[in-house]
C-alpha cells in the first residue's frame, strides 16, 4: 500500500513559517539595540552616577583619590591625599586668577611632601600618623608636618568656597569666596598679598560660567551636584586631618614661620 503525502495545511504552516523567519531577525534587532545603548554608557560609571563624576572628568578624578585617602582606621594615607590635591589643582586653576594663585602655592607644598613620600624614608610618610611619629621637630621650616598644616588651610578655603557656590544661589561668588579667604587664609598672608587677592576676587567668573568650566558639556544642575560632592569629600578630608592634628597638639604646638611667597 503506497502512502500519499498530503500538502501542508496552509492555515497551520503559514504562522509557523512566519515565526521561524521572524524570530532570528527580532533577536538580531534587540541585540543590535542593546549594543547601541551600551556604547553610550561610560563603563567607568557606577549605576546612577553622574557623567560629570566619571573617570574622564576632573570632578570624578578629584573625588576618588581623596576618598581612598580616608582609611577605615581613622588615619589618612598621604600618597592618595597628594594625588587628590594634584587633581584639585588641575580643577581649580582654570576657574579664575585667585584659584590659580592658591593652586600655585599648593603645588610648591605638594612637591615638598611628595619628595618625602618618595624619598629614602618614605615608609614614615605613608600616613599622617606615621609622619607625626617620625618627625622630631614639626615646626622646622619645610618639614612634612609644617607643610601639611599649610595645605590643610588651603583645603579648608577650597572646601568653603566650592561648597558655598553649590548652596547659595548667588551670582557674586567672588564675594562668597573672598569671605572664605579672609577667614581662613588672609590672616596668614602679608598685606600686599591680601590686597592682590581682594582684586582677584573682583575678576571671578559668574556662577554659571564657573559651572561650565567645572563640567563642560553638562547642565548647570549636574555640574552643581558634582561640585557639591567634591566639596563634601574635601570637607571629610579636612575634618579627618583636623582631628589627627588636634589629637597630637599640632594645631597649637606648631609655630608657623612666615615663608617667602606667603
Amino acid at each position: 500500500m503506497q502512502l500519499k503525502l498530503l500538502p501542508p495545511d496552509s492555515k497551520v504552516w503559514a504562522p509557523r513559517h512566519w515565526l521561524s523567519c521572524a524570530l532570528p531577525g527580532t533577536i538580531f534587532i534587540f541585540m543590535w539595540l542593546f549594543y547601541l545603548v551600551g556604547e553610550k554608557v561610560d563603563p567607568g560609571l557606577k549605576s546612577g552616577e553622574l557623567r560629570c563624576l566619571g573617570p574622564e572628568q576632573l570632578p570624578g578624578q578629584v573625588i576618588r583619590p581623596f576618598r581612598e585617602s580616608l582609611t577605615s582606621e581613622g588615619d589618612l594615607q598621604l600618597p592618595q591625599f597628594l594625588d587628590g590635591w594634584r587633581k584639585l589643582v588641575t580643577l581649580l586653576e582654570p576657574l579664575g586668577p585667585l584659584f590659580a594663585f592658591a593652586t600655585q602655592e599648593a603645588s610648591a607644598k605638594l612637591s615638598i611632601l611628595e619628595s618625602y613620600s618618595r624619598g629614602p624614608h618614605w615608609t614614615h610618610y605613608h600616613t599622617i600618623s606615621a609622619m607625626a611619629d617620625w618627625e622630631r621637630d614639626p615646626s622646622k621650616l619645610h618639614s612634612g608636618l609644617y607643610t601639611l598644616v599649610l595645605l590643610h588651610r588651603a583645603l579648608h578655603w577650597a572646601q568653603l568656597c566650592l561648597g558655598g557656590i553649590t548652596r547659595v544661589q548667588n551670582e557674586d561668588i567672588g564675594a562668597l569666596c573672598g569671605a572664605a579667604y579672609r577667614s581662613v587664609l588672609g590672616p596668614h598672608h602679608r598685606w600686599l598679598i591680601r590686597q592682590a587677592a581682594n582684586l582677584a576676587f573682583l575678576a571671578f567668573p559668574s556662577r554659571s560660567q564657573l559651572l561650565v568650566l567645572v563640567c563642560p558639556g553638562s547642565s548647570d544642575q549636574e555640574a552643581q551636584e558634582a561640585l557639591s560632592q567634591v566639596a563634601d569629600v574635601l570637607e571629610a578630608v579636612y575634618n579627618r586631618t583636623q582631628r589627627l592634628l588636634a589629637e597630637r597638639g599640632m594645631l597649637t604646638g606648631v609655630t608657623l614661620k612666615p615663608t617667602r611667597g606667603r
